[in-house]
Order: structure tokens, then sequence, then C-alpha cells
């Protein structure tokens, strides 16, 4: 019998505004396998929208890749809304897809919590939301590293510490399994919830994706073609990719994409693009489509994203997958990438190594470039086709069904967990292997 995991996300496909929470669920449903059945429950609408999806029909279940998917409109997504479809809904795992969602998380734990939904084992996943730069950013300026000290802490972040704690007191946590994307979210993970939280290290998967074809420019001398790919929002930083680029020497083409999730750090985004040389030319282009964003790596020559914090970061592997060398901060699992030739990973607070690099880029001819644009590829492709994140995903559910059992079950697998595929050395950046289910302390 396949299991059947019930997932409650804010966004799912079509939508594209939501970043890389959404490409980690389709990735999921797409890459998990037979013996998993996925049903979601979403909004009716992309991020910001106020239409909803065009030839979708709401309150209807869709066939969506390998999922089925129910969208429901704005009025559709309160408690009560959702106790009738959780209800009405067969599963045997309940996948919460965020932990600051009032709608799709705080509202299914509180039902859960009540007994007025079935007692079923629930995953939750934060996508990165307790990282530091996450739970900091976005009130105390843009150039100061996030502070969580006392003295420092931004209103944001004590909004969201005062949100967790309660939570924990009401119990709404209790039993929960969290995945992990890497061993620097399990410890984010336990140093708020508690070091007896049961974690579970299940990487994002990535889009299993056929070799880039031939890219369709050569890098020329002196010119760079740079691309800025994810929401407009502080804690992505593209503010401070525009003032690294003020003081880089040599003709830049600065393409900016994606949607403005805040007005206001998008006008101070303005403020810095009108002060950029006349050699630095930045365009802002808006969302792209998700079927379009490999292209968009196709057309440019270095990715940038000086983000205060990933988990994961979607838009890295798919740069890198297409070809596209990056940089990007060490904020992110993704390390060591200048020693392998594919990008750089710098600090933040050495905001002259990022101006060096954009200008030995600039620099960069076109047999240079193209053989960082191959290693990239190749290490990319080798990346996303790894099946040791998949079964670590198995390992995911098969954690959670196991906890719902008595102890003395615990140790044998879920049928649809049983799976022989060979493990190869991950091929990931600088990333402990972190816990499986089985290392539970």
């Amino acid at each position: 019998m396949p299991v059947t995991i019930l997932s409650v996300v804010d966004h799912y496909l079509p939508g594209m505004k939501a970043g890389g929470p959404v490409r980690s669920v389709a990735h999921t449903v797409e890459r998990l396998g037979p013996g998993y059945h996925f049903k979601l429950v979403t909004r009716d609408r992309d991020f910001g929208d106020r239409a909803p999806y065009p030839g979708i029909p709401p309150g209807r279940w869709h066939p969506v890749g390998k999922a089925q998917a129910l969208y429901l409109p704005p009025g559709e997504t309160g408690m009560r809304a959702l106790r009738r479809v959780i209800n009405a809904t067969p599963h045997d795992v309940l996948y919460l897809n965020s932990l600051f969602s009032d709608r799709m998380t705080f509202a299914p734990l509180l039902l859960r919590r009540m007994g007025a939904i079935p007692a079923r084992p629930v995953v939750v996943a934060p996508r990165g939301e307790l990282h530091p730069g996450a739970l900091a950013t976005g009130t105390w300026g843009r150039w100061f590293p996030p502070r969580i000290a006392p003295g420092g802490v931004t209103p944001r972040y004590l909004k969201k510490a005062l949100y967790i704690r309660a939570c924990k007191a009401a119990g709404l946590f209790d039993g929960v399994v969290w995945q992990a994307s890497s061993a620097e979210e399990a410890a984010d993970v336990r140093r708020w919830m508690g070091e007896d939280a049961r974690v579970v290290v299940a990487p994002d998967l990535g889009a299993d994706r056929p070799p880039p074809p031939e890219r369709p420019h050569a890098k020329e001398p002196g010119v760079l073609r740079l691309a800025y790919v994810s929401r407009v929002a502080s804690k992505k930083n593209l503010e401070g990719a525009l003032v690294f680029l003020a003081g880089v020497r040599g003709r830049v083409e600065f393409d900016i994409y994606g949607p403005v999730e805040e007005a206001g750090y998008w006008n101070d985004c303005r403020r810095a693009i009108a002060r950029l040389p006349a050699n630095v030319t930045a365009r802002y282009h808006g969302p792209v489509e998700h079927a379009r964003v490999y292209e968009v790596f196709r057309e440019h020559d270095l990715m940038i994203l000086p983000t205060w914090g990933e988990n994961f970061g979607h838009v890295i592997l798919e740069a890198l997958v297409e070809g596209c060398p990056v940089l990007i901060s060490d904020q992110t699992p993704w390390r060591g990438l200048e020693r392998r030739g594919v990008g750089w990973d710098l600090p933040l607070s050495a905001p002259s190594a990022f101006t060096a690099v954009l200008e030995r880029c600039v620099a960069m001819g076109p047999e240079e470039h193209r053989a960082w644009s191959r290693r990239a590829a190749a290490f990319g492709r080798e990346w996303a086709g790894d099946e040791e994140a998949v079964q670590r995903t198995r390992e995911l559910f098969h954690a959670a069904l196991a906890s719902a059992s008595a102890p003395a079950a615990a140790a044998e697998p879920h049928p649809a967990a049983r799976d022989g595929a060979p493990r190869p050395a991950r091929p990931h950046p600088e990333r402990a292997g972190g816990l499986s289910a089985a290392e539970w302390p």
C-alpha cells in the first residue's frame, strides 16, 4: 500500500512567486517514487496575486504532475474549512511546509492539538525560517548582519520568537518530526525546539535535468552579464549586490528577476540603482516563469545572490545545472565553490571580496569562462541527480510513521520505505551529513 501524504502548503504549482518552497515540494512529489501518493491543499492564487490561477476551478481536486491538488479561495482557508478538508482526505502523514504560516501551519497544528482532525504523524519543514538571517532581517537597516543578541534584537525577530514560545507552551509541536535540509538547519531547529526534538536531515531535492545545451553567447572580455533571480526581499540582499557593483570597474549588465515582496525595500534598491556608475546598467524584469529560469541562466555569465541565509537555495542549484557560475554569500549550504571551480561563497562582512570577484569575472575571457561553465554544469547535474537525498526523504516519512507506532515496531521499516537503492557519496558542498532517523538521540 502506498503512503498517502497530505501536504498543506501556502503556494504550489503553477505558482512561481513564492520561491524555493514550491520547488522543494514539487521535486519531492516528482522524485520520491511510486510508494508515495501526495495530495496537496493550497491557495488558489500565487503569492501576492489578487486573481486566482486561470483555468483551475477552486474546491476540486486536480492532477498536478504525480500529485493531486486542491486549490482553496481566500474565504476557504480558515480553520473550519481546513478542518473539513483534512477530515475528508484520508492520509497517513500530514506534511506542513512552513513554520510561520498562520493558515497552512498554525491552523492544522492547533486543530490537531484540539483533537479536531485525525491523529496522524506530522512532519514540519521550516524551509530555512529558523536561520538567524531569516529570523532577523528586514528591520534594522541593510548592511549589518542580523543581530540576535541582547540589545540587538529586531522587532521581527522578537515577534517570531514569541510565536515559537507560545506554540511550544501550547503543545502544538508535541510529537512533530522536523525536516532539516542540512546539519546546520538541524542545529537551528534544536536551538529553538530543544535538543530532544525529532529532527531528520533530508536535503531538498533538485530536478534531474539533462545536460544543458551550448550557451548561446561566448563570454566577452571586459563585459559581464550578471543575473539576480530571486524575490526582492531584504533577506535576499539585492541591495547588497548593488552596493558591491558600485565599485566595479568594467562594463556590467545587471538583470534583476523576481517578484517584489517588500515594497519599501524595493524603493531602497531603486535608490541604489540610481547611484550606480555609468559602467553598470541595471534592469528590472519582474517575475520570471520557472520554465524560463534555466533560459535566463544560459544567457548570463554569472548569478549573484548575497543572501543573509538559505537552508538550501534552489536558484543556486538551477544556475549551476545550466552552467552559470554563482557568486553567493557564505550563509547557505553551498560552500567550497571556488575550490571546485564553479563559483564563490564569500562572507558578507567582506564587501571588497565581492567586488574583486565581480571585476575578475568582468575581465574573464571566453575560454576561461567556458571552463568554469562546464564544471558548474557537471557539478550541478551530479548533485541534482543523486539518489541519496531521495532516500533520505523516504526515511523522513518512514520516521514520521514510526513515531506513531509502538517502540518495538519502530525498528522495522514501513513497507513503502524499504528501498535497496545504492547511496553514492553525496557531491554536496561543505555540508555535514546530519542525522538520519535511526540516529536520533
